[in-house]
């Protein structure tokens, strides 16, 4: 079977998504911690209407709430920018595997799972802007 040049698609854990159940939990968390009034009106409307969504589909959605993730609970909103930057560097990592012939390589890389992507994610993030490719 030839490899193919697509990115991976590893499985995303469920302590990656965007889920309504992370936002209700994020909701709950910014009440705990009093930084639910310090949100502007529009990122609390999208706190307390994402929580009742069956899916969060939209890109656009998305990118607000981790926006407002990384007010309410910054940690969780490193872990997903890290997962999401880890996946786009594998796919790069492979795409340049491939380009020299190194199929084992590519496979291998292929077969990284959620930990090593966050790994990945986590060091790009800590490398300083000066020094990332």
């Amino acid at each position: 079977m030839p490899p193919s040049s697509s990115a991976p698609e590893p499985p995303m854990p469920s302590e990656i998504q965007i889920t309504p159940s992370l936002v209700s939990a994020a909701y709950k968390r910014s009440l705990r911690f009093g930084v639910f009034w310090r949100l502007r009106p529009e990122e609390r409307a999208i706190l307390l209407l994402a929580r009742k969504l069956k899916a969060i589909k939209s890109p656009t959605l998305r990118e607000a709430i981790l926006k407002i993730l990384e007010k309410v609970w910054p940690s969780k909103a490193t872990i997903i920018k890290a997962y999401e930057e880890g996946l786009r560097l594998l796919a790069r990592k492979i795409q340049l595997a491939l380009a020299i012939g190194a199929t084992q390589i590519a496979e291998a890389l292929r077969k990284a799972g959620p930990e090593t992507i966050k790994v990945l994610g986590i060091q790009y993030l800590n490398t300083p802007l000066f020094y990332r490719g």
